[in-house]
């Protein structure tokens, strides 16, 4: 038996690409609005990366699919694992829940939804009718969207529960209150859906619907799925994408809003949704479903990350940007490296860090001397 796991799990990290080669790629050229490049042209450190790439295919951080990096609105990387094809639509588990945000976000734009201090007692009055806590009537999109709200959650006991109810949303707006809206961070899932149903009370259109015609279609995605049970969608982890549109709506993001010359959100949105609210835990803040680590490397770096080892990380401060996703949802922590490392190793293979080594170098060179 044990020789068969063996086996087995030579041929899963034997599959890291065709060739199980683990050197650097050019991406390729798919004429989807994408622009391609290589690590060479950026000055990117290849060593860096073969290395990376190297600790990948041998399974150092589970069960890889694909890595996809932009610098300068170039790809320049773009690797698959394990036999996941680039056109396959992955789950972004709770990376959804950043694209929930950027929507309700873009019908307040519109005007169909006032501001983000509207209460969301006042999208079902039928609810706040019959509800005696005064602390629930306090909610309002800004905490949804902070997660700030205030709810009682424990995920471990009660995110099967969400799954399984027939009304997802009265589910959400019926859990019990916790703390005062707005004074403290607790992820919360109840709180897209309570999102998502807002937007479609004030569109006329579901999530999906909405997505299509105001984010999707115009930055040429046409592939996704996204996950609905009786009518109501999970707008907190049930968005499908293939890797390649995932990096194109984490592009917008690093571009303020626009995609090519076309402007899909304004950059008053984007700065307002990567404002950092709360803080969770230092160095970590909240902003809207996105997060914000401060990092010793003198710049902030925002994140989202999703169940299985989903990450997207946007990092302003070198225009470049990590797309990963995995499937460790069943892969013990234990034995394998957390993807956030992953993150961080592929930072260094920016030349303005190189430069900024460099610079630290020589400086405390300086002081030993002087010393």
């Amino acid at each position: 038996m044990k020789n068969l796991i063996a086996i087995l799990i030579v041929l899963v990290f034997a599959s890291c690409n065709v060739e199980n080669d683990p050197s650097y790629k050019k991406p390729m050229d798919m004429n989807d609005g994408l622009h391609v490049s290589t690590l060479e042209s950026h000055q990117l450190d290849t060593m860096v990366f073969n290395s990376i790439n190297k600790d990948i295919c041998e399974g150092k951080y589970g069960n890889m699919h694909s890595l996809l990096v932009m610098v300068d609105n170039d790809l320049v990387i773009e690797q698959y694992y394990n036999g996941w094809k680039r056109d396959k639509l992955h789950f972004l588990a709770s990376n959804t829940k950043s694209v929930t945000s950027l929507l309700l976000c873009k019908a307040i734009e519109q005007g169909k939804i006032k501001d983000v201090n509207e209460k969301i007692f006042d999208f079902f009055p039928e609810y706040g009718a019959r509800e005696k806590d005064s602390l629930k009537h306090q909610i309002s999109i800004k905490n949804l969207l902070t997660m700030t709200a205030g709810f009682k959650w424990d995920i471990e006991s009660q995110l099967n529960q969400l799954e399984r109810s027939n009304n997802r949303l009265d589910f959400a707006l019926t859990l019990p209150m916790d703390t005062t809206p707005g004074t403290k961070y607790q992820y919360c899932s109840p709180n897209n859906i309570i999102q998502s149903e807002i937007l479609k009370k004030k569109t006329g259109q579901n999530i999906a619907d909405y997505a299509k015609i105001n984010l999707l279609a115009p930055l040429g995605i046409e592939e996704y799925e996204w996950a609905s049970r009786n009518g109501i969608y999970d707008s907190y982890g049930g968005l499908k994408l293939r890797p390649r549109d995932i990096a194109k709506y984490a592009l917008l993001h690093l571009n303020k809003g626009k995609w090519k010359d076309k402007t899909i959100i304004s950059e008053e949105w984007i700065q307002e949704t990567f404002s950092p609210y709360i803080e969770i835990k230092h160095p970590l803040y909240s902003c809207y479903q996105w997060q914000m680590a401060k990092t010793d490397l003198g710049f902030p770096v925002w994140f989202i990350p999703g169940n299985g080892g989903q990450r997207i990380d946007i990092i302003p401060a070198l225009n470049m940007l990590i797309v990963i996703n995995a499937d460790n949802r069943w892969t013990p922590l234990e034995g394998r490296t957390p993807i956030p490392h992953l993150s961080q190793r592929l930072v260094t293979m920016h030349p303005k860090l190189k430069k900024q080594n460099e610079a630290r170098l020589t400086q405390n060179n300086k002081r030993l001397y002087q010393d």
